[in-house]
């Protein structure tokens, strides 16, 4: 009896022991909401119900050894955000860092996966470059970093597209296939998923690569980011981790693995852009050739019999202008053709030297990075070349808008500085109080003060850069001051001509193709407005823009190349 009581005795403690401690587990254990959204692979809903992904592998192991109670919230990508800033979920898995996300959430260090921007469209579309999307619907995921990245990404064209928000990339895939949309802007990894599924193809057309995290609402549960960052970093080390096993279940199958495809697209893209490069080359000198003869020939015969030869030397000028538009006009559609495969180049070489495409040893990422300084300095002379010829054709419009003229100061600022703290030239900024709205074409005007600012810094090798900024009636005045090498007056008699430079020969010291200057005189002229320039040479020059900043004086000149519409726009459909 007594053994038979002891043994019930045992199991009561037994009992309450583990009673005890389920309890203690369940009081100590953390919940943490987590938003759940379709994004396959990376994160979505199975089909049976449960959470699925790279994310949700590498979260449940970090909670299992945290002690984490895992609680997913399902919603559109749209409503997991709003409830993240709204506190209504804690957690938000596969989101992209930029600037302004980054005023509004937290994220942690170490990045989870990269990823890069592409476009999808239908078979038989005919849209493989940039300039094919004019005109077009392109369907994007609402409120994404995709969307914001291709209005960025085609500011610099003369595009005009509409821009369709669907709540996933499932039914912005799905309007694509249906033809409701030209095509979709998607992440790749997504795309190499479900694209041919949907009897969708990928074009060339590649931006934006991007990191991505998980984020908090801003300043909050910092200790779960740091955590988190903690696991990555031990994850990562170890290659059976399940980092890299989740990435292998679920990316292996969809996303190319071998390098060999990128660096043969990059060649394609490097070749054709040297046969186009010279056969512009060589056709632009033959005919400016044969029209300089036609033209010297015209103008002796002229000579001797003006009056008896009105109608030849008439019908000669008119030649002369029309070669000249040809030429604007074949400058302007070389430069676009140029540009597309360069800005692929860029977007590529950035990708590879960034490791998505696998690690590049020592030597492979010295070439790639002069691959890509190279492709830059190539794509602002083409940049340039397109608005000299523009301006000439006349196709150049200005597009005007009210805008915050101290906002574009500071960012032409922030972008010239690095330049002028590597050499130590000191930056001064003095904007009079009354500088508020100015009514006016941003981007130009943002061009202008960029192009002026890093003309200053790189002329001046010590001292200082000056920025004054004050209306003066109806004119808004910016002056730009520096402490620089000057000019003589023979030097400023051609500062404003094309392809002219100071400190011209073989040995020049400063590179730059000479356009700057004069595309920024011929723009301030367009807004009925001038620069100005004094300078002494070894003590300086002050460069003064004027423009009219006011609405109803704004428009008075050129007013055939004004627009008061943006080039690209999003649709609420």
């Amino acid at each position: 009896m007594n053994k038979r009581l002891k043994s019930h005795s045992f199991f009561l403690k037994y009992l309450l022991i583990l009673i005890f401690i389920t309890f203690t587990h369940s009081i100590f254990a953390e919940t943490i909401k987590v938003g759940l959204y379709n994004n396959q692979p990376k994160i979505f809903i199975s089909e049976t119900g449960k959470a699925s992904g790279i994310y949700v592998d590498i979260l449940e192991a970090i909670a299992e050894e945290e002690n984490w109670t895992i609680e997913y919230v399902s919603g559109t990508w749209n409503e997991c955000l709003s409830r993240l800033e709204n506190g209504q979920i804690d957690l938000m898995p596969d989101v992209a860092y930029n600037p302004e996300r980054n005023k509004i959430y937290s994220f942690h260090k170490i990045q989870v996966l990269s990823s890069w921007s592409q476009i999808y469209t239908y078979k038989g579309s005919k849209i493989s470059s940039i300039l094919d999307l004019d005109g077009k619907k392109l369907a994007v995921l609402d409120n994404s970093v995709q969307q914001q990245s291709l209005l960025n990404f085609i500011s610099g064209f003369d595009i005009k597209l509409t821009l369709i928000p669907y709540p996933d990339f499932e039914q912005a895939f799905e309007a694509v296939a249906r033809k409701k949309a030209d095509a979709v802007v998607s992440n790749h990894i997504f795309g190499l998923m479900h694209a041919s599924k949907m009897g969708l193809e990928e074009t060339a057309i590649i931006f934006s690569p991007s990191s991505l995290y998980f984020a908090t609402a801003k300043n909050k549960h910092l200790d779960i980011l740091n955590t988190i960052d903690r696991y990555l970093i031990t994850y990562k080390a170890d290659s059976n981790s399940v980092y890299y096993k989740s990435i292998q279940k679920w990316i292996s199958q969809v996303q190319p693995k071998k390098l060999p495809r990128w660096v043969i697209l990059i060649n394609l893209a490097v070749f054709s852009l040297l046969i186009l490069t010279t056969i512009a080359s060589f056709i632009l000198k033959k005919q400016v050739k044969l029209k300089t003869a036609e033209l010297n020939k015209s103008y002796h015969e002229m000579e001797k019999k003006v009056i008896e030869r009105t109608a030849d030397l008439a019908e000669a000028m008119e030649k002369a202008q029309q070669a000249d538009r040809l030429k604007s006009a074949f400058l302007a559609t070389m430069s676009h053709e140029l540009r597309t495969p360069l800005n692929s180049i860029i977007g590529f070489t950035g990708i590879l030297l960034q490791g998505l495409a696998g690690e590049l040893n020592p030597e492979q990422n010295k070439q790639l990075s002069l691959v890509k300084k190279s492709a830059n300095h190539l794509l602002s002379l083409i940049n340039d070349v397109l608005d000299i010829s523009k301006i000439e054709s006349g196709q150049l419009y200005l597009f005007y808008e009210e805008f915050d003229i101290r906002a574009s100061i500071d960012k032409s600022i922030k972008l010239i500085m690095p330049a002028s703290d590597k050499k130590g030239i000191q930056l001064e900024v003095n904007i009079a109080p009354e500088i508020d709205k100015v009514y006016c074409d941003q981007r130009r005007i943002e061009q202008v003060i960029l192009n002026l600012l890093s003309n200053a810094v790189k002329f001046t090798e010590q001292g200082y850069v000056r920025l004054t900024c004050f209306y003066d009636n109806e004119n808004c005045i910016i002056s730009i001051e520096d402490s620089g090498i000057g000019m003589d007056s023979h030097e400023m008699d051609k500062l404003f001509l094309p392809f002219s430079q100071i400190d011209t020969g073989l040995s020049r010291k400063y590179e730059g193709t000479g356009l700057g200057l004069s595309i920024c005189k011929k723009l301030i002229e367009m807004m009925n407005g001038n620069i100005r320039v004094k300078s002494e040479l070894n003590k300086g020059s002050i460069f003064t823009v004027i423009f009219p900043y006011k609405k109803d004086s704004a428009n008075i000149l050129n007013g055939n190349n004004v627009k008061q519409t943006v080039t690209s726009q999003v649709s609420n459909l």
